[in-house]
């Protein structure tokens, strides 16, 4: 029952019901292969980007501290200062000479520490000895000494330093000051003598440096810095909890990193993490991959509303080049369901299915069937009719011949006497038996004995002023033509040829084979055709339909000839200087 609603589906709505359900299936797998690359581009191009951020954002951590140190690595080489603290460190007298060379050796600690504040990142510059009470600062200025002295009492820094003889230290509140103040800090001690190694140099830079270099505009809501130190504790962000993930997440991060796992991806979150080989702390950049989802959303969407536009746009072109296309086959079928092959023959289109395709196999297998039946009943009356007008034609050759030959014998007589009559009549007696035959065709042979009978009584009746040629190759005897083909042209010759030249009077008669059929000429030497003659005479032969009955002439022979032969006889007439000359061709016929 489905198969036969599916077959009773115009032509026009199957092309196009597949046609869509192609092409839909096409874009469906289009869209989705473009859907997934396009997330997956998404994911590389993120991590990607996060990698190069985490990267910057380091390296830029990484040097701001390098400027520290190399300030306060200036510090603790610089001759002068290395000189004066040795003095401080090993001097106990408190003479005035002690005292006054105590102030100078301030004044040279005061402008070596204020030589480095021409750095706008630094804040501070500090130099102190918990052992030896002393302490020189430059920058920030610390109104509370009291508690200072109070921190330089208690300060642990010289037990703190290994080989390198430096300290980083990450962002913490000051420990010189009781007010909020957050800096970075790095530490380095005159380590050239066991007298100095307990003399520190402290540079400080606000912790806001660190805070502009970790926030970025592009980060919004979805991306964070965080730097864990040496010992895997969270130093930054420090004045704020983390927005981007919950903690639970923030603390699966934590482990994951002191489990030495540097990169991590999920649908929730993903982190990237770089440690540094000068500071020892770890940058951080978590993501929270809502962007992630929020882009690859947007692409779906994007891609689902292309997909049905480009979809709904491509049917309606499709359904419209299908509409213009099969507009020639329904007119075909319009046409059809009015062919009418005569008044009483129509077409019955099939009426019980809606397939253009098979009305119009059905129709065209009907019109075929009735061709044929009506080919064949033309052909049949053109054969009739092509054989009355051969017969038409040969009724008008008969009597005509006659009329010439008794003429011809009456001639004769009067001057040869009776015996000559005699072999005129014997000889009309056998062109009489040809003529009156019943056979439409003869070999070539017959025709030409036929032609030079007649030439003989021609020859008779001019005495000596006519003589002819007939020649002829064997292989062309059995050639078959029509019957009184042949003859008519030398009987021209009389009748017009040599009707007003002056004897002696010459005809040619000469067949020759070509590898492809024949040929046979005609000359005399006559007065040839008149141009009104030359006119008249057709370059092609006429066709059965255009032949008149009236009288014998040329182009009754020629029609002849055409009719028996077909596309494959031609003819030419033409004037010599003297005479006429009238060439027949034609190829062999095959049964």
């Amino acid at each position: 029952m489905s198969r036969l609603k599916i077959q009773n589906i115009p032509f026009k709505t199957k092309l196009f019901l597949s046609v869509g359900i192609l092409f839909l299936t096409l874009t469906l797998i289009v869209s989705l292969l473009f859907s997934r690359t396009s997330i997956q581009n998404t994911i590389t191009n993120e991590r990607t980007s996060s990698d190069i951020i985490l990267e910057r954002i380091s390296t830029q951590i990484d040097s701001l501290y390098e400027q520290m140190n190399i300030a306060a690595t200036s510090i603790t080489k610089n001759p002068s200062l290395r000189s004066i603290v040795l003095n401080l460190n090993t001097s106990e007298s408190e003479t005035a000479q002690a005292y006054i060379s105590q102030l100078q050796q301030e004044r040279t600690i005061q402008t070596a520490l204020g030589n480095m504040m021409f750095s706008p990142i630094i804040s501070n510059v500090i130099l102190y000895n918990r052992e030896k009470n002393y302490f020189y600062y430059t920058g920030t200025y610390y109104d509370d000494m009291d508690y200072v002295d109070q921190v330089l009492s208690t300060d642990r820094a010289a037990e703190s330093f290994n080989t390198d003889s430096v300290i980083y230290r990450a962002p913490a509140q000051s420990p010189w000051t009781l007010d909020e103040r957050m800096v970075l800090s790095v530490l380095r001690n005159f380590a050239d003598a066991a007298t100095t190694q307990d003399t520190i140099v402290e540079i400080q830079v606000s912790s806001q440096r660190l805070k502009d270099l970790c926030t970025q505009d592009t980060f919004r809501d979805e991306k964070e810095i965080l730097i864990f130190d040496s010992d895997g504790r969270m130093v930054y962000p420090y004045d704020r909890g983390i927005t981007t993930l919950p903690v639970d997440s923030v603390a699966k991060i934590q482990s994951q990193i002191r489990a030495g796992e540097n990169r991590y991806y999920s649908y929730d979150y993903a982190y990237y993490a770089r440690q540094s080989d000068t500071t020892g702390f770890t940058v951080v950049l978590i993501s929270n991959n809502e962007t992630v989802h929020r882009q690859t959303r947007t692409y779906i969407f994007t891609t689902v509303i292309t997909v049905l536009l480009t979809l709904i746009l491509t049917l309606g072109i499709i359904f419209t080049l299908i509409t213009q296309f099969t507009r020639p086959l329904n007119q075909l079928i319009y046409q059809v369901n009015k062919l009418s092959l005569d008044s009483d023959t129509k077409l019955t289109l099939p009426s019980d299915t809606f397939n253009e395709f098979e009305i119009l196999n059905t129709s065209l297998n009907q019109m075929v069937v009735k061709l044929k039946a009506s080919i064949q009943e033309i052909y049949e009356l053109e054969i009739r009719e092509s054989n009355a007008n051969l017969a038409a034609l040969q009724a008008q050759v008969d009597p005509h011949f006659l009329y010439n030959a008794l003429n011809s014998i009456s001639a004769a007589s009067e001057v040869y006497g009776s015996d000559v009559t005699t072999v005129m009549c014997q000889d009309l007696s056998s062109m009489m038996r040809y003529v009156t035959s019943k056979k439409t065709e003869v070999p070539l042979i017959e025709e030409l004995t036929h032609t030079k009978n007649y030439l003989e009584f021609m020859k008779i009746s001019n005495d000596t002023n006519f003589d002819y040629i007939i020649d002829a190759p064997r292989e062309l005897y059995d050639l078959l033509i029509p019957r009184l083909s042949i003859q008519p042209f030398a009987e021209n010759s009389f009748r017009h040829g040599f009707k007003n030249t002056l004897p002696p009077w010459h005809l040619s008669l000469v067949c020759r084979a070509a590898p492809d059929g024949w040929e046979i000429e005609i000359t005399d030497n006559g007065g040839g055709f008149s141009q009104d003659a030359l006119s008249h005479i057709s370059e092609e032969p006429m066709e059965a339909t255009e032949l008149e009955i009236n009288g014998l002439g040329l182009n009754n022979t020629f029609s002849r000839l055409s009719l028996y032969f077909g596309e494959q006889f031609s003819y030419k007439v033409e004037n010599l200087s003297r005479g006429c000359r009238i060439t027949l061709k034609g190829a062999f016929k095959h049964d």
